[in-house]
């Protein structure tokens, strides 16, 4: 009887879509037959398909499935719903919204999390979202061989035995009904209702993906959401989404965007696609930084343009048990030796802002206590340098990657320099991908840069993933290892009071970064984008990524 429901459900929608009667959040009217390739034509606002938005990707994307891939969200961020979302607020602010989930309530003891969801959410072939499925998705995040997205579901109570196949029943997932279900922890997270706003905790369709086995995510005819899109195309080079009947917005939300061409393109052809009119949106990361620099970041584009900071720590990591950083004192002439603002101002146009601890300004918990400490002052670092008898006889290396993009070369080679200025003998030594990684997880590169951003919007997110514990510390060359800080990071996620956690986490990131100097803080950068003459305005994803929302993108009137 369901079935025949939604099938008459769906039947009188195409018909209303048909006739121009549904407005606003299901769609103003039928699109028109689908134009010439963006790549063929250049059109102008009048002959491109009303409801329409163009834009770019750098590389193909392999797979739709959040479990297999942490890599490319910009699909999933718009065809899947999950439980909460981090929404942008109007001063710039990120506040949590509900996504799947109406109403939701914590035990007092801190394990145990109610949920309920809509009773409007629909997956994109008329099946309605279930608590079970929620279950499902949670399940196969732990159980799932290749998944890579297990530290999102491993604090569940039993998570251990389903990774290690000894059951397929998670102990603390408890589907009440249809609406409501219970996901009780093994130990208090206060992180967690922040982490299942994250990407990798979209919630799949346990019908879809067990009727379309490997090929779930792989292709447009067997990946199925919940979310405001669905996909109908899915190749190397293009993808296309389309609005997802079902989908009912929350209150107060219209989508102006009816269509998605997403083109992936070489950056010499988005600069001149966009420039012609071809793409909707700039990505400036996908134009090459010289063309960013000399054609975009000019008078001309200047009212279009729209600069938002990520959420981000760039960082160069060092390895505390690798002579001569293991003295405290030389990894200090490290931080103070290193010209920030020099490298940000060259290699990224001046772009961003120096940090100066492990948590980035937009980040729940960022501590403005913790800023402004970090000075370059290499006549000081030579003063510790020469102070650590052997420091200067033994070569500090720099790990770069072979494949890496020329800019972070260029970074290694400027920190060279300044570490060289200071007396200390330091190399650049290229890796393949393969053997760094394997050196990195192993604990063994002297000191590398690498960039984090927010998955979710807690501290936890950044301070528990590098210092959680020894292996954490280990797989990543930091081998920090101070039992007793390590054991606070821990012991940080159960505080229940948010501002005692948050003072927590403040002085442990003061501990880390200005007493025992584990890092050296480099900067965070700002994400530029270009608006096209088709869109009004355009909110970015709250953590500053390349992917986005489509539905944050709102078109001209005439666009629509």
């Amino acid at each position: 009887m369901l079935r025949r429901l939604q099938d008459l459900t769906a039947l009188l929608l195409a018909l209303l879509l048909a006739c121009g009667c549904l407005t606003g959040c299901a769609g103003t009217e039928a699109a028109p037959a689908e134009q010439e390739s963006a790549a063929e034509t250049t059109e102008s606002v009048e002959t491109v398909e009303p409801g329409l938005v163009r834009i770019a990707l750098s590389g193909a994307v392999d797979t739709m499935d959040v479990h297999r891939n942490s890599e490319d969200y910009m699909i999933p961020l718009n065809i899947y719903e999950r439980l909460f979302d981090i929404r942008v607020k109007g001063d710039g602010s990120t506040e949590l919204a509900y996504g799947l989930a109406e109403d939701w309530s914590v035990s007092e003891d801190g394990l145990t999390y109610r949920f309920t969801l809509r009773d409007d959410a629909f997956f994109s072939d008329g099946t309605p979202v279930k608590a079970s499925d929620v279950a499902f998705t949670f399940t196969r995040m732990l159980a799932l061989p290749d998944s890579i997205q297990t530290d999102f579901a491993d604090m569940i109570r039993g998570a251990d035995a389903v990774m290690e196949g000894e059951t397929d029943v998670v102990e603390g997932i408890r589907v009440l009904d249809d609406r409501h279900l219970e996901i009780t922890l093994s130990e208090p997270y206060s992180g967690y209702i922040y982490q299942l706003a994250t990407p990798s905790c979209s919630i799949l369709s346990e019908k879809c993906v067990t009727e379309a086995g490997d090929t779930f995510g792989r292709t447009a005819e067997s990946t199925v959401g919940s979310g405001p899109f669905m996909v109908t195309e899915f190749t190397d080079s293009r993808i296309v989404l389309e609005r997802n009947p079902y989908f009912h917005c929350h209150e107060g939300e219209e989508i102006t965007v009816r269509k998605a061409e997403i083109l992936v393109l070489a950056p010499a052809l988005v600069d001149r696609m966009f420039r012609e009119g071809e793409l909707d949106l700039l990505d400036m990361n996908r134009v090459n930084p010289e063309v960013a620099q000399q054609v975009y970041k000019t008078e001309e584009w200047a009212d279009s343009t729209l600069a938002y900071s990520r959420v981000e720590v760039q960082y160069l990591m060092l390895n505390v048990d690798a002579p001569p950083l293991n003295d405290v004192r030389i990894r200090k002439a490290v931080q103070m030796a290193i010209n920030r603002q020099r490298i940000l101002d060259e290699l990224f146009n001046g772009d961003g802002r120096l940090i100066d601890g492990i948590f980035p300004r937009g980040l729940i918990g960022y501590s403005e206590e913790n800023q402004g400490w970090l000075q370059y002052d290499p006549e000081a670092a030579a003063e510790l340098v020469s102070a650590v008898p052997g420091a200067k006889d033994v070569r500090l290396e720099l790990a770069a990657n072979s494949q890496t993009e020329l800019r972070i070369l260029r970074m290694l080679e400027m920190i060279r320099q300044d570490l060289t200025a200071v007396g200390l003998d330091v190399s650049v030594v290229s890796y393949d991908e393969a053997s760094r990684m394997y050196l990195r997880k192993a604990g063994r590169l002297m000191a590398y840069t690498g960039e984090w951003s927010a998955d979710f919007n807690d501290p936890d997110n950044f301070i528990y993933t590098f210092f959680g514990s020894r292996d954490k510390t280990r797989f990543r060359s930091g081998n920090y290892g101070n039992e007793e800080i390590i054991h606070r990071i821990g012991a940080a996620r159960t505080i229940r009071n948010e501002e005692e956690r948050m003072a927590e986490y403040a002085q442990l990131e003061k501990i880390l970064i200005q007493d025992e100097a584990v890092w050296v803080p480099l900067f965070s950068t700002e994400h530029l984008f270009v608006l096209g003459e088709r869109v009004e305005s355009f909110t970015p994803f709250w953590a500053g990524w390349g992917s986005l929302y489509l539905k944050d993108i709102v078109l001209k009137p005439e666009a629509r």
